[in-house]
């Protein structure tokens, strides 16, 4: 059974290190953070002229079985321990199972062994073998630590906290803001907070600074565009399509976030009308971590008839078929579908 994120913290303040530990989930920053707390635990020095003998690192998919084996079996040279990380090691084929499950199962006293996992899903309800290793780490009194992905809140949290750790100020609001637009993956967001930090000094992070250098993922843009649409704003629409070609954005990605973000609408839509809130619809559609989509959703579709929102999920579904089906100039069927659209919402607005 995987410990959580807390235990691990206690672990590294109040027990001895292990022989052997699997670290694994969507979150890898924290998957990254915690293999280095680790390491440190283990009493190994990093920088020393020894540390080519006592701390061992290997590319699981690179590097061979053969080569992990063998450092993991040898001696410390004076130290008392020594550490061998493996990255990305998909231990559940067949060539290599069973060797690992006895590596971990009698890992030597003197060495701290730590699978770690990015890239590979360790997933023991979905994979069996995989529940056999870790059962086998746990077996041999090490530990199993899985980082699940943060709710928006908690991403929003540890923002606000780093902000405040560089000097700044960044309020939830702001924080939650960055998440939507951004991303939820905490190496992307980690490394825009630098950003903003730089520019706000010692100051406020404020909404006008996230819009003038914050990132913005494919599907925030998306909304930013079907919003655009909306309003009926020719122009900005038609500069935000441009900003997604010049970054070399994917035509098919771009039309399918634009068509999430009216599938969105039309949900929220048929949940209005039958008297539901948006919010609601998280279980049934898995929206959850992804609530504010609903909110948008709400708010813009308010003003729009449902069959407006039908025919624009019709010209949707046939600027799909151009794109994938006939040789059109993608770029030339994207700014159509614009126009078709912004058309539609004009006349399709109940309040027109």
């Amino acid at each position: 059974m995987p410990i959580s994120e807390q235990e691990l913290k206690k672990h590294l303040k109040e027990e001895e290190v292990k022989r052997v530990y699997l670290l694994y989930g969507e979150e890898s920053y924290l998957t990254m953070h915690y293999l280095e707390q680790l390491v440190k635990k283990s009493g190994v020095r990093q920088n020393d002229e020894l540390s080519v003998f006592n701390y061992q690192r290997f590319d699981g998919q690179e590097s061979s079985f053969d080569a992990v084996e063998a450092a993991a079996e040898a001696m410390p040279l004076m130290a008392d321990k020594k550490c061998v990380t493996v990255s990305n090691c998909d231990v559940t084929v067949a060539a290599l199972f069973d060797r690992a499950v006895a590596l971990v199962s009698d890992a030597p006293e003197d060495t701290v062994l730590i699978f770690w996992m990015t890239t590979l899903l360790a997933d023991g309800k979905m994979n069996a073998k995989w529940k056999q290793f870790a059962d086998a780490i746990e077996k041999n009194g090490g530990l199993c630590i899985a980082f699940p992905r943060k709710s928006n809140d908690e991403i929003a949290r540890i923002l606000c906290a780093g902000a405040g750790r560089r000097g700044a100020l960044m309020r939830p609001e702001t924080a939650k803001r960055l998440v939507e637009q951004s991303g939820n993956d905490l190496n992307l967001l980690l490394n825009e907070l630098d950003k903003l930090c730089a520019l706000a000094g010692n100051g406020e992070i404020t909404f006008e600074i996230l819009e003038q250098v914050a990132t913005k993922n494919l599907n925030a843009q998306a909304y930013e565009l079907s919003n655009a649409i909306l309003q009926n704003h020719y122009e900005k629409a038609y500069t935000i399509l441009h900003r997604l070609f010049t970054c070399k954005a994917e035509p098919i990605s771009i039309l399918a976030a634009l068509s999430g973000a009216y599938t969105d609408m039309y949900r929220a839509k048929v949940a209005a009308i039958g008297g539901r809130q948006a919010e609601t619809l998280v279980e049934e559609f898995d929206y959850k971590g992804k609530t504010f989509r609903l909110k948008y959703a709400a708010r813009d579709c308010s003003k729009l008839s449902l069959e407006s929102l039908r025919e624009s999920l019709d010209i949707l579904a046939q600027a799909d078929r151009r794109l994938k089906s006939s040789s059109a100039d993608k770029r030339t069927v994207l700014e159509e579908v614009a126009a078709k659209l912004i058309v539609t919402a004009k006349l399709g607005r109940v309040d027109a």
